[in-house]
């Protein structure tokens, strides 16, 4: 076998390679519009008061990654009929399948960008030990969060260890624990794993906040039952660090996760849905 065949040998490869997995993510972007408008239909109606149902609406996702090797598409004459323009178009243009997979490439190196950013800004940070937990203390003056997969840190701005009391802090630790606990670190990245596959969609990322919001809400009414305290106090915790938090942004003129007016709005509408707790099963969570 000659170079030049067996060049020509591995383009037809690689192209066959795209052809196929590209017509299948196409058929996935597709589908994703109509699981989309389903699930914000019945986010915003019927589940919109049922916390962990609205919650488990996002896994509708899943199937539709394995949607596009669907018989249906092959064997079917209506599958035949709406669909073989696809195949036809990505075999007659291979361009096109390559500039799609360039587009999940870049999509995926920047949110791989952003995460390793992230952990590079958070192993600078001061590390403590509080109350028996590894904590990545930061001068800016943010809300608490948890970053990682493997290895989950939990960031706390130094203003709250300094502010707040032993029964708060507790809470507010509480609360990013039960994110680790729950899986949600492995949520947002099979989330982002999604948006990067299936970039073509761009209500996928539009979607992202709703997204964190519902796994917040979750995790707001978990908190509040394994603190064993009550939806108002934990209200009030919240208002408190809006409060402090906002001080701090005047103090130092950085930035604070609840200044501005769509931030507020965010904010109200959390404790609102905050005040509307209702004890339940664990098994529900």
């Amino acid at each position: 076998m000659t170079a030049q065949i067996f060049w020509n040998s591995g383009i037809q490869f690689f192209n066959s390679c795209s052809v196929y997995y590209v017509v299948q993510l196409v058929r996935c972007v597709l589908l994703s519009f109509v699981v989309l408008a389903f699930a914000f239909t019945l986010r915003k109606t019927v589940l919109k008061n049922r916390v962990f149902l609205k919650g488990a609406l996002w896994s509708l996702f899943i199937p539709v990654m394995f949607i596009g090797k669907m018989k249906f598409f092959y064997e079917n004459r209506i599958g035949v009929k709406f669909f073989s323009w696809l195949t036809e178009m990505c075999m007659s243009h291979t361009w096109i399948c390559w500039l799609y997979l360039c587009g999940v490439f870049l999509y995926a190196a920047l949110l791989f960008y952003r995460r390793r950013k992230l952990k590079k800004m958070v192993a600078g940070m001061e590390k403590r030990k509080v109350d028996g937990t590894v904590i990545y203390v930061t001068k800016t003056p943010v809300t608490p969060s948890t970053v990682g997969i493997f290895k989950p840190k939990i960031i706390m701005p130094e203003i709250i260890l300094k502010r707040y009391d032993c029964k708060e802090f507790q809470t507010i630790l509480l609360h990013e624990k039960t994110h680790i606990r729950l899986g949600h670190l492995w949520f947002y990245l099979l989330w982002d794993i999604l948006r990067a596959l299936l970039w073509l969609n761009p209500f996928l990322a539009i979607s992202t906040k709703y997204f964190r919001e519902d796994m917040e809400e979750i995790c707001d009414w978990v908190t509040i039952k394994w603190s064993k305290g009550n939806a108002y106090a934990y209200g009030q915790l919240l208002l408190k660090s809006m409060r402090v938090l906002q001080a701090e942004n005047k103090d130092f003129n950085m930035y604070a996760t609840f200044t501005g007016d769509k931030e507020y709005q965010s904010v109200r509408q959390r404790v609102t849905r905050i005040a509307a707790y209702k004890p339940y099963k664990g098994i529900a969570a």
